[in-house]
């Protein structure tokens, strides 16, 4: 099925990060905390992890995260982003000649076997000791599961559960709108409802676990949940390194579609398509290096 055009996505990324411009600038964001760091009044951090192995096979493995956050009295902005690559090289030898007098021929094929970006910014307003105003914009593309592009615009409240030194339990609810585009179909608009809990835990003196989880629900079709669990351990190494393990994982409830050609019994092509839904799980296992800014 070939690709109809899409509307014009700098425009709506434009009028995303200029809502969260316009929310960062409004009254009470005038108290800023003192500055300090690389960055001035923002926090921020980059997370790096790359894997290559090679030899009889080859493969290669690249994660790149920021995180940029700014705190007032009652309110904070952060934005993060997120880029994931993986390659692999399948090599095929075969020998020409004869029994006794031959020569290896190689031939080898790089191809893509995973990628997955996301862009985000939200804001929070303090509106009680416990109770959080929300607004927030994301991005992403996994082509792998069959999505080209989702921007999705969130507004809703999060509650302080526990606020300890070392625990922080939160919570947070709200309506979304989202603007979706499956691989090689047209967009499509709804509007939706989520739900996320987010939890922190000091294990030791210098190590933390974490666990984010995300469930987003389409109000137009409700079987056509997911939902975006984090979970990571973090050790201190010093005051700006750190060592991280995550395991994220995607599921989608109502899969994206592939298009696959159509063969007969003999294994003759028939000039048609058939669509099939991807897989409904992902995971990701990734060992980084934070550093903190």
């Amino acid at each position: 099925m070939a690709k109809i055009s899409s509307p014009p996505r700098g425009l709506l990324m434009l009028l995303s990060i200029g809502l969260l411009t316009g929310l960062a600038t409004a009254p009470g964001c005038g108290e800023e905390a003192k500055k300090s760091g690389l960055f001035g009044p923002w926090v921020a951090t980059a997370e790096l992890s790359y894997v290559v192995t090679g030899g009889n096979t080859a493969t290669s493995a690249l994660s790149f995260g920021t995180s940029f956050t700014r705190k007032w009295t009652n309110d904070t902005l952060l934005f993060k982003s997120y880029v994931m690559k993986s390659n692999a090289t399948t090599t095929t030898r075969t020998a020409r000649g004869t029994e006794t007098d031959f020569e290896v021929l190689e031939q080898s094929i790089t191809r893509k076997v995973a990628e997955n970006y996301l862009l985000a910014g939200q804001y929070d307003r303090r509106i009680s000791k416990k109770l959080l105003g929300q607004a927030g914009v994301s991005w992403d593309r996994n082509r792998f599961a069959g999505i080209d592009d989702r921007l999705l615009a969130t507004l809703g409240f999060g509650y302080a559960w526990v606020e300890r030194s070392r625990t922080q339990v939160k919570t947070s609810v709200g309506m979304t709108y989202t603007l979706r585009q499956y691989v090689g179909l047209d967009w499509e608009s709804f509007g939706g409802m989520r739900f996320s809990v987010t939890a922190e835990q000091k294990l030791f003196e210098s190590s933390s676990f974490s666990s984010i989880f995300v469930l987003d629900d389409n109000l137009k079709d409700t079987p056509d949940w997911r939902f975006d669990w984090a979970n990571s351990v973090t050790a201190t190494l010093s005051k700006s390194l750190a060592l991280k393990v995550s395991l994220r994982t995607l599921y989608a409830h109502q899969p994206a579609l592939q298009g696959m050609p159509l063969y007969d019994l003999l294994g003759d092509p028939t000039g048609l398509t058939v669509f099939v839904p991807l897989k409904r799980l992902d995971t990701f296992l990734t060992t980084s290096i934070v550093i903190n800014f």
